[in-house]
């Protein structure tokens, strides 16, 4: 047994041994090729080369300790190595290096803004406890296909809650109010919201100091207690934790401060304050007042898909037992808290982030070509090193740590205008849009997910636009090679024929950008020269909301408007002036339902309209026109028979077939008729880019309202005069906050912020990616032009002229150009598909769109080829027959 031992250990140890040694001999010839290479490099002929290296080494390696881990040592001392000489070689070519940094900094750094974009506004986690199971239910009239406005009656959402088993809790809000906090300093307007008891614990997120509200202060008389957000704690009471149990004013009334809510929880956007929702024994009885919006939290391991079956199956039951109210609402609809915030900006930003994702695949072509230009000329240096015994395998990875480097060095300064780039993104949107339409877009932050994005796409970027040029080089035959006549790989048939596919494949993926951006330009130019329905112009706006303990009678209401107007009317430059209720392009709006003399208020095919209690001097003052009946006038008081005035939409709804002037209506929370006296002009209450809503105007006198808009018309700049307007409001009440201080045009302005965004995004990315396929096509006839500059000078030395010249130039780019422009009208007329949800007053398959688009493509192109044409013209035959 022990004579078997001792043979086994034998044989072991000549193993070792003899993988030692072939190991040690491998990293020898190595080392070898390395050090001929320099030499080589230096200046001495090859074969002279490998005896010095074989000399200078000798068996130096054998001296090293066997038991050295030599594959480790080794591998990491080759990587070093192919890093110190790819460091040399981008240091010996400053130029190439700065071009094919800059080029890959700007697709790198476009794709790290957009998706520090995506990640704040879709990826980033909601601020709130286990946010994936946050859902909001509201009622759905599938008859009707009305929604309405997403909200539930008081006394449904009490059978929901009592009734479902998939919700482990829900919490009820209703639309924000706007109050006025006096007592610390002018007085202010701040939103705020009506929140159940159990809204904050459904959202699961507990308040930074104090406490949220109890069940017992939904109840009249103990619902005078408040929450505050983070940033009206700051900016209003100093952070002052003392605020606790404090009395602050609101609207005139007291209201103690139980809490403050952490950094960041703003729910809904732009709310400052939170105070109880208490509702009335007659809403809590009344299905047909639907007033409430529901948050709901599902249980764990309950799907958003059972969560709404089962609601449905509550919905019928309820439509069964109230058939007045729930005929019609057999069915819910469920949605995630993150599709309900992130809904309207998601296709956007997927548009943006296929839009720079076109850009960085076109910066990795044009650095794929530079590089296959150098290689062309490093043909010799490569057959060399394949001749002093360099494998393929070593070969391709010195050439990928050479693109690495490149990628990482662009990803590097791509970050650098990521970050300088998300700032100025933050500033494209005006301050009352980001807080209310775009989640968390106030602050971009470059966070451990943006970093490492942009280490992923510097590596993938490095792999995609190195390995073919490696590949293709590693397989250079190195016989031929070494020959002076050799030809090289960008020489090759097979050369030419790759990179005019590079360049093709460039100018396609251009013309898909250019032509998304033109139909957005277009589109936004159809938005700015739209009618809104109103004329925006020399238009000042500012709103009040007037508290109902002090002006709860309809005559206290008049009173304010009326001596706010006589004193507003009175100032200099004022031409007319008056008051809405809610104003165009604010985002607020009240619904009523109507319908004509005869027919039931509740009857099927009835339209909802957008109502608004407005002042005689309304219409003037917005440049309303009006088309058949009167305006209202001062006669049209409390005392006079109660008139409306509807928009052109809704008279075709109600009496398409007749003069609706005369005819009376039923109005929702009206008694008795109304008569039409006018139709008016329809106006884009929520936007150009909205559907034209159904408008019911009434009289301010008959209909007065606590929301009072007003429109001043002036013949100067409306801003200058918004000090003035604002103390004349101040001297009717002196503790009254004023809020929505802005010209009309500026409001409009906002309205299409995120249009506005996206086209330029979309404009600053198509140009990039033209100039990068004016580069690389520029490139490209610039190397061909080199490389048949004896060709070139045999032509002319033939006779031909230097238009023959210029024509044999332009031609090579123009062919180019021109299937490059057939390739991409393809795939444009696919892609842009996808922007059918961006557009306006334009089709995705604008036939003029893209013509242009390709003629721009082909003047850049003809541009781009122009140069390298006027350097050929000028060759002289006698240098060009020795040009080598």
């Amino acid at each position: 047994m022990s004579k078997l031992s001792e043979l086994w250990r034998r044989m072991m140890f000549f193993l070792r041994r003899g993988q030692f040694h072939r190991d040690l001999n491998e990293e020898m010839r190595l080392h070898q090729d390395l050090r001929a290479q320099e030499h080589v490099e230096s200046g001495m002929p090859p074969e002279e080369a490998q005896y010095a290296a074989k000399r200078e080494f000798g068996n130096a390696l054998l001296l090293r300790e066997k038991s050295q881990d030599i594959w480790g040592w080794r591998w990491i001392e080759e990587l070093f190595q192919d890093l110190r000489f790819g460091l040399r070689q981008l240091r010996r070519n400053p130029g190439f290096t700065a071009v094919a940094v800059v080029t890959l900094a700007l697709g790198i750094g476009a794709n790290t803004a957009i998706f520090s974009v995506v990640n704040t506004v879709l990826l980033r986690p909601l601020p709130y406890r286990d946010a994936d199971r946050l859902v909001t239910v509201w009622e759905y009239n599938r008859v009707r296909s009305i929604h309405h406005t997403e909200t539930v009656s008081a006394p449904d959402f009490a059978d929901w809650r009592a009734e479902n088993h998939v919700f482990q809790s829900m919490g009820a809000s209703t639309d924000g109010a706007l109050y006025t906090l006096t007592g610390s300093g002018q007085p202010l307007a701040v939103m705020g919201y009506y929140f159940s008891a159990d809204f904050f614990h459904v959202l699961g997120t507990a308040p930074l100091i104090g406490r949220t509200f109890l069940p017992e202060e939904e109840q009249p008389g103990k619902n005078h207690v408040v929450v505050l957000s983070y940033s009206l704690w700051q900016n209003q009471f100093g952070g002052d934790r003392a605020v606790l149990g404090k009395t602050i004013t609101l609207d005139e009334a007291p209201y103690t401060v139980v809490g403050v809510m952490p950094p960041g929880f703003k729910w809904p956007g732009g709310t400052e304050l939170w105070t109880p929702l208490t509702i009335s024994p007659k809403a809590a009885a009344d299905r047909s007042y639907r007033n409430l919006r529901v948050m709901a939290r599902l249980k764990p391991g309950v799907t958003v898909q059972q969560a709404r079956v089962e609601m449905n199956m509550i919905a019928r039951r309820l439509a069964v037992e109230y058939p007045k109210t729930n005929k019609d609402e057999s069915s819910t609809e469920i949605i995630t808290l993150r599709q309900k915030i992130s809904g309207d900006i998601r296709p956007a930003l997927l548009v943006l982030m296929c839009a720079v994702g076109l850009v960085l695949l076109i910066a990795c072509v044009n650095v794929a070509n530079l590089l296959l230009a150098r290689a062309a000329n490093r043909q010799k240096e490569v057959a060399v090193r394949a001749a002093l015994g360099a494998s393929r395998g070593r070969l391709i990875r010195q050439f990928l740590t050479e693109s690495m480097l490149l990628a990482l060095a662009g990803g590097a300064l791509g970050l650098l205008l990521a970050f300088w780039s998300t700032g100025a993104l933050v500033a494209m949107f005006p301050p009352t849009i980001s807080n209310l339409s775009i989640p968390h877009i106030q602050k971009i932050p470059i966070d451990g997910w943006v970093l490492g994005f942009a280490l992923a796409v510097s590596i993938l970027t490095g792999v995609v636009f190195g390995l073919v040029p490696a590949l293709q080089t590693a397989r250079l035959n190195t016989s031929e090679s070494l020959k002076e006549s050799g030809r090289s790989l960008s020489g090759s048939t097979q050369g030419r024929h790759f990179r005019n596919t590079l360049v093709i494949s460039e100018v396609a993926l251009s013309l898909i950008l250019v032509a998304a951006a033109a139909l957005t330009i277009e589109s936004f130019a159809h938005l700015l020269g739209g009618d809104l329905g109103f004329s925006p112009d020399h238009v000042l706006t500012l709103r009040v909301l007037l508290p109902k303990h002090k002006y709860g009678a309809d005559a206290g209401l008049r009173a304010f408007s009326d001596q706010a107007l006589d004193r507003i009317r009175a100032l200099p430059s004022v031409k007319s002036a008056g008051t809405v209720t809610f104003l165009p392009l604010s985002g607020w709006e009240g619904i009523r339902q109507v319908s004509l003399e005869g027919q039931l208020a509740s009857q099927r095919g009835n339209p909802n309209a957008v109502w608004s209690s407005v002042t005689p001097g309304y219409f003037r003052g917005m440049g309303i026109p009006l088309i058949k009946g009167r305006f209202f006038t001062d006669q049209d008081n409390q005392g006079a028979n109660s008139v409306a005035i509807i928009s052109k939409r809704l008279a075709r709804r109600l009496a398409p077939n007749r003069d609706p002037v005369g005819q009376h209506l039923n109005v929702e929370g009206i008694k008795g008729l109304v008569e039409i006296v006018g139709v008016v002009g329809d106006v884009h209450q929520l936007g150009i880019t909205s559907q034209i809503t159904s408008e019911i105007y009434l009289p301010f006198s008959q209909v007065p309202a606590p929301i009072i808009c007003f429109a001043i018309r002036t013949t100067g700049n409306p801003t200058s005069l918004a000090r003035e307007a604002q103390r004349a409001i101040w001297a009717v009440d002196k503790d009254q906050a004023v809020s929505y201080v802005m010209s009309m045009d500026a409001l409009a302005s906002e309205s299409l912020a995120p249009q506005r965004v996206v086209m330029a995004l979309l404009g600053i990315f198509a140009a990039i990616a033209l100039l990068l396929a004016a580069i690389g096509l520029y490139g490209v006839i610039s190397y061909s032009v080199a490389r048949r500059t004896h060709e070139i000078g045999i032509r002319m030395a033939l006779g031909a002229q230097k238009r023959d010249v210029l024509r044999l130039v332009l031609s090579q780019g123009i062919i180019l150009a021109l299937i490059g422009v057939g390739i991409g009208i393809v795939g444009a007329f696919g892609l842009t598909r996808f922007l059918s949800s961006l557009l306006y007053g334009v089709k995705p398959t604008d036939p003029l769109t893209f013509v242009l688009v390709s003629l721009i493509l082909i003047a850049v192109a003809l541009l781009a080829c122009y140069v390298p044409a006027r350097r050929a013209m000028k060759i002289d035959p006698m240098e060009a027959l020795r040009y080598e």
